[in-house]
Parts: C-alpha cells; structure tokens; sequence
C-alpha cells in the first residue's frame, strides 16, 4: 500500500457534516442553537459545554457570546461532525471532543453552563446522559436542552413522514426527532436526575425553503437520519414523494418567502 493509499484510508468523511451545516444549519438548527444558547442565560466570561454539537452551530455562536475570558468545549459522538467543526474553527476558539455524552471527559464542575440542541431523543441512556451533565456542572450551573415537540406540531416534517410511510418506506429516520416531545416527561426525568427549578416551556419557529421539493431536498441531502430514509426511494419515487408533499403542505405555501416550515421544541431549563 502506498503512502497515498493510506492518506486517503485515514481520512474522515466530511460530507454528511457539510450538507447539514449548508442546508439545515441557516434554515433550523442554527436558530434554534442560538435561541438554546440565549435561554440558558449565557453571559461573557462563562463556562459552556456542548453536549451533541454536530457541525458546531451552538458552539461557535456560544463562544461569541462568552467571548475570550470565557471557555467553550463541544463534543459529539461522530466523527465527520466534529472534524468538520473543528474546520470551521479557525482560530481554535473552541475545544472539540470526540466522544460519548455518557461518559463525558471533563472533571466534575467544570461548567457554567451545559447546552444539548435536539439531543436528549437519541440518547438510548438519557438518565445516565443527564447525569453526566449534571456532574460536569458547578454549583449553581445550568442546563438547557431543545426536544421537539410531536410531529403534529411539525407538520412539514410530519408530511414528509407519513408520504414516506405510504410507500412503505420507514419513516424513523424523519420522525424519530419528534419522538420525545411530551414535555411532563422531559421535565420529570430532569427532576428524578436531580435537577432543580425545572422549568419546559414551547417555543416555535418559523424557517422558509424556496417551495416543498427544496425542503425535501435538503433533507435528503443534509438531514443526518432523514437523508437514510429518503436515499431509499428511487428517482421516481423521489418524485412522487415530492408531488404529494407540496400538496399536502400548499396551505403553508407564501408567494414572497416561500414554504413555511414550522418547528416546535420544548425548551428545557434547570439548576444544579
């Protein structure tokens, strides 16, 4: 094997980390990494954790806020997602970490402030997840976590969904997100974790994508589980998908902007 031969085994995929930063960071997951960020109450000089960081958007946008007295770490379990990040860290603001959100490498009280943006729902061991960022918290520390609410409350990605359902296709990797929207249940496992002052409020936001072929388009191509569900389709089913999207959703169709995309989260804050 060539010393060419083995640079190009030893590099990390960067796509799929590319295609959500271009086409789902600008429209959702950056807005809702800097509303995450504002209602967690961020300040200059803090100390911040983001648990789950994908391609970076809360990092980056956290490290502004808490400028250059202030620390900001990121973790993330994939690969691609944090090689990507770290590359749009020029100036090494920030400290990037591979690793589990159940096992965090950081010393107990290292934080101010634990951020967690569309999270909490994929986690297989949320309470040990939790507890970890609970531990990594000082005295006084807080938490913020984004879960969406159900999918009715996302009625563009509960379109797509339900197009996909019926050409038996499974839908998991558009729905899941929106699995763990009952926002009673958020706020009891943040308690019996051993959270205080809970509180989960709704909040939702509006994104606009050129038409509903667009929208469906970026999720197949940026969506990090949607783009799984839809590579499955052929072209013409593809299309098909499509026609039946932009029917479903003509009534949140604006001439001047375009498709309304609604996202709805639970937005959760809590104490240590």
């Amino acid at each position: 094997m060539t010393m060419a031969d083995n640079t190009k085994k030893d590099e990390i995929d960067t796509s799929a980390a590319a295609a959500f930063e271009k086409f789902l960071v600008p429209t959702i997951f950056g807005p809702w990494s800097q509303a995450m960020v504002d209602h967690a109450g961020t300040q200059k000089d803090h100390r911040l954790l983001d648990v789950g960081c994908g391609s970076g958007a809360a990092a980056r946008y956290a490290a502004k806020t808490v400028g250059k007295q202030g620390v900001v770490s990121a973790i993330d379990l994939n690969e691609g997602m944090i090689a990507y990040a770290k590359s749009t860290d020029m100036e090494g603001a920030i400290d990037w970490r591979l690793g589990s959100v159940t096992d965090l490498p950081y010393d107990d009280g290292s934080f101010d402030i634990v951020v967690g943006n569309q999270l909490l729902q994929f986690l297989p061991e949320k309470e040990s997840g939790l507890s970890e960022m609970k531990r990594v918290l000082s005295s006084g520390g807080r938490l913020a976590l984004n879960v969406y609410c159900p999918p009715h409350r996302n009625p563009a990605h509960a379109a797509v969904g339900s197009a996909l359902e019926k050409r038996g296709v499974d839908a998991k990797g558009v729905l899941h997100p929106f699995s763990y929207g009952d926002p009673v249940v958020l706020g009891d496992i943040l308690q019996d974790v051993g959270f205080r002052d809970v509180s989960v409020v709704r909040k939702q936001m509006d994104s606009y994508f050129t038409s509903a072929e667009n929208f469906v388009d970026c999720l197949a191509a940026g969506g990090p589980s949607s783009r799984l569900a839809l590579e499955k389709l052929d072209e013409k089913g593809l299309d098909d998908l499509k026609a039946e999207v932009s029917e479903t959703l003509a009534e949140f169709m604006d001439t001047e902007k375009g498709l309304r995309v609604i996202t709805a989260a639970n937005m959760a804050l809590a104490t240590v």
